[in-house]
């Protein structure tokens, strides 16, 4: 896997380790190693080793979302009130005393279904294709991970009425998490332990700031070693053109390469009526779907 890839030709990473003086920053060593070696071995390594120290985010890519997205409703700070403890998972983001800290146990998180597959969805937004998905399939658990405190807030409120509208029926297999879904990936979710990733409608951002699209080699790095052995599945959505000629670069890449293969499946129990799929048809934008399985290193 080439650097530049890793890194996303991140226009100005350059200029940025040359500002950073502090040497043992993970993103300076990143940043210098990307411009002084042939080795591609040796970024990926520093890119996707687990963090050892610290209580903070040590990020050497770009953020793939904006920082700021609407404000908290009352009815939203309630549902976190309430609800989090109950639906949200509180990721320990360091050790103490040194060392790495611990990867999620999805099985004690699904402490009354600890077997069943489990699906993770980066960016869920307001949760709309997050609760379909729970509930199209009652038989896998699914995590979703966002940034943005409003969006889960909405989420947790489906959840919610949800569970109040099947009473009995309902099936406990949806959780939330709150945190940069790369960081998560990285240091977090367990080896071969997913059987599903979805990425539906991420901000495209423009062909200028394409190093900040979520899809790219790196995402692929980050989640290879998390999925299942059995073949798990990466689907994709956008309404975006040019986002979508991004990801059939980068997954054509990724099938040449021999470790993922296109699956004619469809995408994982979603109608297809999400605000963003509604926006989309509204604005004449044709929504373009990839589904593609993981079958390995060759």
């Amino acid at each position: 896997m080439r650097v530049a890839a890793l890194l996303g030709a991140a226009p100005g990473i350059a200029s940025h380790a040359r500002r950073c003086r502090t040497p043992g920053s993970i993103r300076w060593v990143a940043a210098a190693h990307a411009q002084t070696t042939e080795d591609p071995a040796v970024p990926e390594d520093l890119l996707l080793r687990v963090r050892e120290r610290g209580s903070h985010l040590d990020r050497p890519w770009s953020l793939t979302y904006l920082r700021n997205r609407g404000k908290v409703t009352r009815a939203q700070k309630e549902a976190w009130r309430t609800l989090w403890p109950q639906y949200g998972i509180d990721v320990r983001t360091h050790a103490g005393g040194g060392g790495p800290p611990p990867r999620l146990d999805f099985r004690e998180v699904f402490a009354d279904r600890p077997e069943a597959p489990l699906a993770l969805e980066v960016g869920f937004g307001l949760g709309h294709s997050l609760m379909e998905m729970a509930a199209a399939h009652p038989d896998k658990n699914f995590v979703g991970v966002e940034v943005h405190k409003p969006g889960i807030g909405a989420a947790l409120q489906k959840i919610q009425a949800r569970r109040d509208e099947l009473g009995d029926g309902w099936v406990d297999n949806v959780r939330v998490v709150r945190m940069d879904a790369l960081w998560l990936v990285r240091d977090f979710i367990p080896r071969e332990s997913l059987s599903d990733v979805c990425v539906y409608f991420p901000d495209p951002w423009s062909d200028a700031q394409a190093h900040r699209r979520i899809v790219n080699p790196f995402l692929l790095a980050l989640i290879e070693p998390c999925m299942t052995k059995t073949g798990g599945r990466l689907h994709l959505s956008t309404d975006d053109d040019s986002y979508a000629e991004h990801m059939f670069r980068v997954m054509s890449e990724a099938e040449s390469s021999g470790k993922w293969e296109k699956a004619d499946e469809a995408l994982l129990g979603r109608s297809g009526s999400t605000k963003y799929e509604e926006r989309g048809r509204a604005l004449g934008s044709e929504i373009r779907n990839f589904c593609y399985r993981y079958v390995g290193s060759p």
